[in-house]
């Protein structure tokens, strides 16, 4: 197991999503129960099992120059645009670090690589492509690294780039997590009949299988001392860990899951009845949900039924490697506004996933949040953070 408990603050966060291309719109959305599934209209989906998904219909122009081809490296840059609106980066820019996490990195690129579209499409289609497309358009001149654990990944960067502030090795890190939908992965989740034809229902006793989406999110994090105001909040912990199971599916027991949480609450050095709110990775899927909240039941005992816990992929469906960022921005704005966004999709109880899940937001006060994730290859990942409530 991996894990850190050095205190990072977050000063800042910035988004592109199926919900809005800013992070106030984003949030509105997710608190008045904006649905994101639509028809995917980008590449062909007729010849499958389900053609819909968290798809965003039409990217803005950035604040300056051109979007790149590279659908992956044009996210990166509209999220890191709404992140510039709300922070100023340093004056040096060989003390800030880009850290972001994906699950596939630039392989719409790689398609077109393959059918013979040339050399610059196929750089932007190697792993690190898009981490470097946003680190020119950041100036940055600190550490580049792209980090992959799959589904885990977004919380895995943000855990990284912690312990590089932690580290002295920056002083200013913009972390977080990207992935986009294409033919490629959406033929791929088909085979595997992950896919639900129903709408993703989180939790809940009809839910069938997951639908994807494509997002980026990203948040600014400093040390204590260097971090300027106002700010979201604190990353207090995190912690990872490999099942080592199935390539596909989670460990039956949640074991791997169960020892990530553990790890991020000791890092966090708080415990179990501290945590306000969970955000958990809730896929929709019938073995993931039920996992999840044994887990969630074995590491938080009785204060599990205290606890409200949602899952946001509902809206707009599974983001991979953007979904733990996304997953971390929302705790920390649940804390800021003392609301907790609804579970959409949610209706009917299941008595296998007895947690405080609703279908509509509420007022809540969550000083600390845990947000939970898992992967393919068995990875596991959880934050701990504090909000400014």
């Amino acid at each position: 197991m991996r894990r850190g408990g050095s205190s990072a603050v977050v000063v800042a966060a910035g988004v592109a999503t199926p919900l809005g291309l800013d992070l106030d719109t984003f949030w509105s959305a997710l608190c008045t129960g904006v649905d994101g599934i639509s028809t995917i209209e980008r590449f062909r989906v007729d010849d499958l099992r389900v053609g819909r998904g968290g798809e965003i219909k039409k990217l803005r122009a950035p604040r300056k120059g051109r979007l790149p081809r590279c659908r992956a490296s044009a996210l990166l840059i509209l999220a890191a645009d709404d992140l510039l609106a709300r922070a100023t980066l340093p004056a040096d820019p060989a003390r800030l670090a880009v850290v972001v996490g994906t699950a596939l990195g630039g392989v719409e690129e790689g398609e077109r690589a393959m059918v013979g579209r040339g050399a610059r499409v196929a750089a932007a289609a190697l792993y690190d492509g898009p981490a470097h497309a946003l680190a020119r358009r950041l100036s940055a001149r600190g550490p580049v690294l792209t980090v992959s654990t799959a589904c885990a990944s977004g919380a895995t960067a943000m855990g990284v780039g912690a312990d590089l502030l932690a580290a002295n090795a920056a002083d200013l890190v913009v972390a977080g997590g990207y992935d986009v939908l294409c033919r490629f992965v959406m033929r791929g989740f088909d085979a595997l009949r992950s896919l639900t034809r129903e709408r993703v229902r989180p939790f809940d006793r009809r839910r069938s299988g997951l639908l994807l989406g494509e997002a980026a999110a990203l948040v600014l994090m400093a040390r204590e001392g260097d971090a300027p105001r106002p700010r979201l909040g604190r990353l207090l912990g995190h912690a990872s860990s490999s099942d080592g199971s199935h390539v596909a599916a989670p460990d039956p027991e949640g074991r791997g899951l169960a020892h990530a949480v553990r790890g991020a609450l000791g890092a966090a050095g708080v415990g179990s009845d501290a945590v306000d709110f969970v955000s958990a990775h809730g896929t929709g899927t019938p073995l993931n949900d039920r996992i999840e909240t044994a887990v969630l039941r074995r590491v938080l005992g009785a204060r599990a039924d205290a606890v409200p816990v949602n899952s946001i992929k509902g809206a707009l469906g599974h983001t991979m490697g953007a979904a733990a960022t996304l997953e971390a921005i929302m705790c920390l704005l649940a804390s800021r506004d003392g609301v907790v966004p609804g579970t959409a999709g949610y209706e009917e109880a299941d008595p296998a996933c007895d947690l405080d899940v609703r279908a509509t937001a509420r007022a809540a006060r969550s000083r600390v949040s845990l947000s939970t994730s898992l992967g393919f290859g068995g990875c596991n990942a959880a934050l701990v953070l504090e909000g400014t409530a």
